[in-house]
């Protein structure tokens, strides 16, 4: 049999060239996917832990407020860029948990050491908007986060209040 590069294309052989083409994309465009991808120092969207009423208040004898001068607010996780002179990779990225007029806890990927001092800037932020520098009061490691939390060095304007949420 004499074989022809021009017979490959031939209808009877169409049932082994058309899977062995698609097999072979795949794998070419899987490849350039897994090659180009850069590897990224974003925290995933912490899963936040149960939330501790104010029965358990009651039944453990001590109070949410005994330290707190404002209202610390709940809401819906807001993606913020962190940044310090102390950082190596310059700029990470993390989530506001909950907030209140005085500070912050945020989820960060790597923890902070406590008495630092971090600048923060909500991610959808416009570019105008002035980095707020925080102070690290505590630092806990969860299961897939370290837990800070943060107090205003100044208390930002009310508008770049808004923008953690």
């Amino acid at each position: 049999m004499n074989f022809n590069l021009g017979n490959l294309f031939a209808p009877e052989y169409a049932f082994y060239v058309l899977p062995a083409a698609a097999v072979l994309g795949v794998v070419l465009v899987g490849s350039l996917l897994l090659l180009g991808r850069k590897k990224s120092n974003r925290l995933a969207m912490p899963v936040l832990g149960k939330k501790r009423s104010s029965q358990w208040a009651m039944q453990t004898g001590s109070s949410l407020a005994d330290r707190r001068t404002s209202v610390r607010r709940d809401g819906a996780p807001v993606e913020i860029m962190v940044t310090s002179a102390a950082m190596k990779e310059g700029q990470t990225n993390g989530y506001v948990l909950d907030r209140s007029t005085g500070g912050l806890k945020l989820a960060l990927a790597n923890g902070v050491a406590p008495s630092s001092s971090i600048q923060i800037r909500a991610r959808h932020a416009p570019d105008s908007t002035p980095w707020v520098t925080v102070i690290v009061r505590s630092c806990r490691q969860s299961e897939s986060h370290f837990e800070l939390g943060v107090e205003f060095d100044k208390t930002p304007p009310w508008n770049v209040l808004l923008l953690f949420g």
